[in-house]
């Protein structure tokens, strides 16, 4: 069980990846000068998630889902993502990533990679595989959440 000092420590952690993730969405934003915060976000869960209903985004993004629907339809606009009828259930429609999606994806997937790379280089090689390792578990258990 964690004391009362290492969760502060750990919440202050939190509270500052929270501001590195909003800064980094800023520069995804002035890369992409097209596409709001919330825009680059949606294609985030897209490019991880695969193809989702909008529901799925809408909790991913912690927006109600009928804020994602003139979201969508402006990526949609922009040829960033489509509709597709899920093959499982015929009624229920999913959002895909289109190829320029990807394309976009991709280089914010560059952008994060770049940003990974700065935050590891202080620590060695050991150091760095803990904080993967531990991150991961981390990770792990927000995935199950």
């Amino acid at each position: 069980m964690a004391t009362e000092t290492q969760i502060q420590t750990f919440a202050q952690l939190l509270r500052r990846m929270g501001v590195l993730f909003t800064q980094i969405a800023a520069q995804q934003s002035s890369a992409h000068e097209t596409y709001s915060k919330q825009e680059l976000l949606a294609v985030d869960v897209l490019g991880v998630r695969g193809s989702c209903r909008m529901g799925e985004i809408a909790e991913h993004l912690s927006v109600v889902q009928s804020a994602i629907t003139p979201l969508v339809d402006r990526l949609e606009d922009q040829e960033i993502v489509r509709r597709v009828r899920s093959r499982e259930d015929r009624r229920v429609w999913l959002v895909e990533l289109t190829e320029s999606g990807l394309d976009l994806y991709a280089d914010q997937e560059k952008l994060y990679q770049t940003i990974a790379a700065e935050m590891l280089a202080p620590l060695n090689e050991v150091e760095q595989e803990v904080l993967i390792t531990l991150m991961s578990r981390i990770g792990a258990t927000v995935a199950e959440a």
